[in-house]
């Protein structure tokens, strides 16, 4: 039985996750061909173009009520990313696992993820996890972007 490392979310295909993701490095103007030059403060801030916030949070202040369990965070009701400072300026300056952790946050958003079937009969299939959903997502971004996720680690900041 698979086991679910988020909530449990409508089913997506990696096809489907791969089309709204490279849908995104399109509208976004991101390809591998840019990414050595590319703004990423500038595409965050056109975030806020879409309603979408981006809030960098302190450190100490992330620390504090987060406990360092995780570097990143996703209300799908407001439209709010929520990170640390060190993620934001690390993403800012190219830095691939901050890319990666704000990419997922916002997979979650443009993935549409609300948690549903609570009560299913079924048993949950990889395919309903938010999480795997957002980690595909950030994974098609990077290599769209041109950076080899083969080895990569969501845990580097932990």
């Amino acid at each position: 039985m698979y086991q679910m490392r988020g909530n449990r979310v409508s089913p997506m295909q990696e096809e489907e996750i791969a089309f709204k993701a490279i849908n995104f490095c399109n509208a976004f103007g991101m390809s591998s061909s840019k990414r050595k030059r590319k703004r990423y403060d500038v595409l965050f801030e056109k975030l806020s173009s879409y309603g979408i916030t981006l809030n960098v949070m302190d450190d100490k202040e992330w620390e504090s009520l987060t406990y360092d369990l995780t570097i990143g965070h996703c209300d799908p009701a407001s439209l709010t990313i929520t990170i640390p400072n060190k993620i934001y300026v690390n993403a800012c300056l190219g830095e691939e696992h901050a890319l990666a952790v704000i990419f997922h946050e916002l997979g979650h958003l443009l993935l549409g993820h609300k948690p549903v079937l609570h009560f299913s009969n079924s048993n949950p299939i990889r395919s309903e996890d938010a999480e795997w959903q957002a980690d595909t997502f950030a994974e098609i971004v990077l290599e769209t972007i041109g950076v080899r996720t083969s080895q990569m680690s969501l845990d580097f900041y932990m």
